[in-house]
């Protein structure tokens, strides 16, 4: 799940993204308040990565749109199964 994009989070990354180039994917794989609150701040600090976010998010006492949850406007559902997907989601 994303973390809290700190210059020290952000500086401990570069010697991946250094090596092994940008960040392309992110995914949120839960509805916990405690994984998707640093879910948009960490997508906003990668925007040319994908976003994927497990499907039925939620907000109470009102039911919002996940933009209004802080969810980057590109979040993309994550797949509820890898049977079907192409090369990229498989590591090739």
């Amino acid at each position: 799940a994303p973390v809290a994009p700190t210059k020290e989070c952000l500086s401990l990354l570069q010697p991946l993204i250094d090596a092994h180039g940008p960040v392309k994917t992110i995914i949120l794989p839960s509805v916990a308040v405690e994984h998707k609150v640093n879910a948009g701040p960490f997508a906003r600090a990668f925007p040319a990565a994908d976003f994927y976010a497990v499907d039925q998010q939620y907000s109470f006492p009102l039911p919002l749109p996940a933009v209004f949850l802080g969810l980057p406007s590109w979040t993309k559902p994550l797949p509820r199964s890898s049977e079907g997907l192409d090369a990229t989601w498989l590591g090739g």
